[in-house]
């Protein structure tokens, strides 16, 4: 590739990325680059299933990591781990916490991407209305307990039910129904996950059969048919769709990246200093944990660029400080320590002060390359639970799938 064909990097299509690489590769003018953001189920499309790591069309691909196991095994991205010690970036590998470190991890040990954006999951709540002594008082004689962020399921049911007032544009809280294979199993999995249950059990068998399961299914499955504390319209919308109505004012409180505080962060939003970040709440019993889910986007090497040290020392240059700090100030997340701890991003969103914190509960999706194929069957269940409501059903069907999938198959990894 001759240096003056710009390198390309495919992402996420997300406000968040746009103003942070513009802001970035303006910062960087010796460096021959250009970005292209795409819809996540095209970016799935054209890198998982189709030839965008392998074509020669793109050098760096920002990816989630939950699909990193099957490009890995793939050989469709490069591994960095000669160069970075050549030339480590910036503070490598202590700067970043060592669940920001470990998705990219291939079997062979070897380091395949750097985070770029960071989860996780966290309870974000209205500070207006939690703080308000009205909604305190009416609340405590309805429920019986003080108005708190929630610590357990149960509680944010109850709140849920409370703030839900959809005649005057509120609703309890919002969920990202949209079947994209992302929220929507992210959401069924810190559920089960928090109850006691597994995905897969030890014999290599589905869990979904499971009353963890089961309670994971019918808790969602009343939010949106039987309470009714979803807007209907959530079905349509994705992760960052359901940031953005959260962001307008349009709901009490919910489980999402943590991310999405600072589209708060702009003085004309609505709730601007409003939203409070608390923990995942857990399940009840002897059994309940809580987890908060770590997923995260990674700047990786597609397999088919031309000028692969060209590719990894743009990667380089974009995971310094400076450059973590403009994907703050862009809407993106921060991902390494020393940028968590910089007055100026601390001030963006209230998260910040938490993220280490949070990360010591964090889990992943199963590292395993069978997962693109495993997230389908439970992507499945979840659009028939949003959309058809059939609820038990369609864990009855994600289980006998799941079943014969992996009687087909080796054991999890």
């Amino acid at each position: 590739m001759p240096e003056t064909t710009p390198l390309v990097l495919l992402g996420r299509k997300f406000d968040g990325f746009e103003r942070a690489l513009t802001a970035q590769f303006r910062a960087i003018p010796d460096v021959s680059a250009r970005f292209e953001l795409v819809e996540i189920g095209d970016l799935e499309d054209k890198v998982l299933h189709g030839d965008g790591a392998t074509s020669g069309a793109n050098d760096v691909l920002m990816l989630i990591t939950d699909w990193l196991p099957a490009l890995i095994e793939s050989g469709r991205l490069l591994p960095l781990d000669e160069h970075f010690a050549a030339a480590p970036p910036q503070g490598w590998p202590d700067a970043w916490v060592p669940s920001l470190r470990e998705l990219q991890r291939g079997p062979d040990g070897k380091t395949y991407g750097i985070a770029y954006h960071d989860g996780p999951m966290m309870q974000l709540y209205r500070t207006d209305l939690y703080g308000d002594p009205k909604e305190q008082a009416g609340f405590a004689e309805r429920f019986g307990y003080p108005l708190a962020p929630a610590t357990n399921w149960s509680q944010m049911h109850d709140q849920a039910i409370w703030f839900n007032r959809p005649d005057e544009g509120l609703y309890g809280t919002v969920q990202a129904g949209f079947p994209d294979e992302h929220n929507n199993v992210y959401d069924f999995l810190t559920h089960l996950w928090s109850r006691g249950g597994e995905l897969i059990d030890g014999s290599g068998r589905s869990g979904l059969d499971r009353t963890p399961a089961l309670e994971a299914i019918d808790y969602l499955h009343d939010l949106w048919h039987v309470s009714r504390v979803v807007d209907p319209a959530a079905a349509d919308w994705d992760s960052v769709a359901s940031g953005v109505h959260f962001a307008a004012g349009e709901a009490a409180m919910m489980v999402n990246w943590c991310g999405f505080a600072a589209l708060s962060a702009d003085p004309q939003s609505p709730t601007h200093g409003l939203v409070g970040c608390a923990p995942v709440p857990g399940g009840e019993g002897p059994d309940g944990s809580t987890v908060t889910m770590n997923a995260y986007w990674v700047l990786t090497v597609a397999s088919g660029t031309s000028d692969p040290d060209r590719a990894i020392d743009l990667i380089r240059r974009l995971a310094t400080h400076e450059m973590d700090v403009r994907t703050a100030i862009g809407g993106g997340s921060a991902t390494r320590r020393d940028s968590w701890a910089a007055t100026e991003v601390q001030a963006i969103a209230p998260y910040y002060g938490v993220l280490e914190q949070a990360h010591a509960h964090a889990r992943s999706v199963p590292v395993d390359s069978r997962w693109p194929v495993i997230a389908g069957i439970l992507n499945e269940m979840m659009r028939a639970v949003v959309v058809d409501a059939s609820g038990r059903r369609a864990l009855e069907q994600a289980h006998a799938r799941l079943n014969e999938f992996l009687a087909g198959t080796k054991d999890a990894g």
